[in-house]
C-alpha cells in the first residue's frame, strides 16, 4: 500500500527560517467539544490538522481512565484534564505521553495531584530534550509562547522498562517502550479488547520524522514489525486522521523504498548530499516533505551498502 503524505511542519524549526509561517500558524487549541467515538472503550479529541496540536486519546474502564497524550502548555492541559473527569467522573486517572515533545507532554502539570503518569524509564530522562523543542516552539509566535507559558516537564509517578499493564476495569490497557525512533523514548499504547492503537508518531498518515540520531533503520523496521504483529483494526496516530493498519504498511514501504534508492545512489558513487537530492527527485511528489526525506536517507546512508 502507498500512502501520500501531506507536508508537515519540522519539529524544531530553525530561528528565523520560517517566521513568516510561523507568524500564520493558528495556536494549537485542544477543542473538548470535538470528543469523538471510536471504539467501545476509547474516545479522541482529534488535532483537526493543525501543526502542534496532537490527537488526544481516552481509554475508559470502570475503575480508571488513561488519558494519551496533553496538548501543549498548561491551558491544554487543564481542558484535557476537564474532559477526562467529566467522561470518567471519581475514577482514577492515568497519563501517559507518546514521547517527549511538548504538544504531548507539556499540558501534564495541568493535571490533578493524584493523576498517575507513567513513563518509560528512557522518556523519563528526556526533560532537557523536550524542554529545548518547547523553546522552538514558543517561537512560532505569541500565542503558542502563552499556552507554553509556566510549562515544565512533570516527573513521572511510576516508570517501566520495556512493557506496563493497566487494568481500567472491563478493559485493559498495555503500554509499550519502542524507541529510539522517532524520539529516544517513543511509547504505544494498545487496548486488546477494542484492538485499538495508539501509534504515536510511529505510524501516521503523514510523513515520518526520522531525526534521532542513535535511530537506525533496523530500529524503525523493528517498531513496525511489532506494531504490526498486534494486528490493530484501528489506529489513532499522533497527528492526522484515525486509520488503519495501513499506516504501518505505508511507512514500511517508504522505509523500503528510501533503503533502496540511497543505495543505488551509494553504489554509483555519490556522497550523502548528491543522495538526498537523487531521492527526493525520484520520491518528493509523493512524500513533499524535503526535510524529512532528507532525514530519512541520511539515516538509510548509514545503514545500506554501496
Amino acid at each position: 500500500m502507498r500512502v501520500v503524505w501531506a507536508v508537515v511542519a519540522a519539529v524544531a524549526l530553525g530561528a528565523g527560517a520560517v517566521a513568516a509561517q510561523q507568524a500564520a500558524m493558528p495556536a494549537p487549541v485542544v477543542q473538548a467539544q470535538d470528543l469523538t467515538r471510536v471504539s467501545a472503550h476509547v474516545q479522541v479529541i482529534p488535532d483537526r490538522g493543525l501543526s502542534g496540536l496532537p490527537n488526544v486519546g481516552f481509554i475508559v474502564g470502570t475503575k480508571a481512565v488513561l488519558v494519551v497524550d496533553t496538548g501543549l502548555g498548561p491551558p491544554n492541559g487543564e481542558t484535557v484534564a476537564a474532559v477526562t473527569r467529566r467522561i470518567a467522573p471519581g475514577r482514577k486517572i492515568y497519563l501517559v505521553a507518546t514521547h517527549a515533545h511538548p504538544e504531548h507532554d507539556l499540558g501534564a502539570q495541568a493535571f490533578p495531584a493524584g493523576t498517575t503518569l507513567i513513563r518509560s524509564s528512557v522518556q523519563a530522562r528526556e526533560e532537557a530534550a523536550d524542554m529545548r523543542v518547547a523553546a522552538a516552539f514558543a517561537q512560532r509566535g505569541a500565542d503558542w509562547a502563552a499556552l507554553l507559558k509556566g510549562a515544565v516537564f512533570r516527573p513521572a509517578d511510576l516508570t517501566f522498562e520495556t512493557r506496563h499493564v493497566l487494568d481500567l476495569g472491563g478493559v485493559s490497557a498495555e503500554i509499550e517502550a519502542m524507541g529510539p525512533a522517532h524520539t529516544p523514548g517513543d511509547t504505544i499504547v494498545w487496548v486488546p479488547a477494542d484492538r485499538v492503537l495508539f501509534s504515536g508518531d510511529l505510524a501516521m498518515k503523514l510523513q515520518p520524522s526520522m531525526a534521532t540520531p542513535t535511530a537506525t533503520l533496523a530500529d524503525w523496521r523493528r517498531v513496525l514489525d511489532r506494531q504490526a504483529a498486534l494486528a490493530p483494526a484501528i489506529v489513532v496516530p499522533s497527528h492526522g486522521p484515525v486509520g488503519d493498519a495501513g499506516f504501518i504498511e505505508g511507512y514500511r514501504d517508504y522505509l523500503a523504498e528510501v533503503a533502496r534508492r540511497t543505495a543505488e545512489a551509494k553504489r554509483a558513487g555519490q556522497d550523502p548530499a548528491q543522495a538526498v537530492e537523487t531521492v527526493a527527485a525520484a520520491m518528493a511528489d509523493r512524500y513533499p516533505d524535503r526535510a524529512r526525506l532528507g532525514g530519512a536517507v541520511r539515516m538509510a546512508w548509514k545503514d545500506v551498502e554501496g
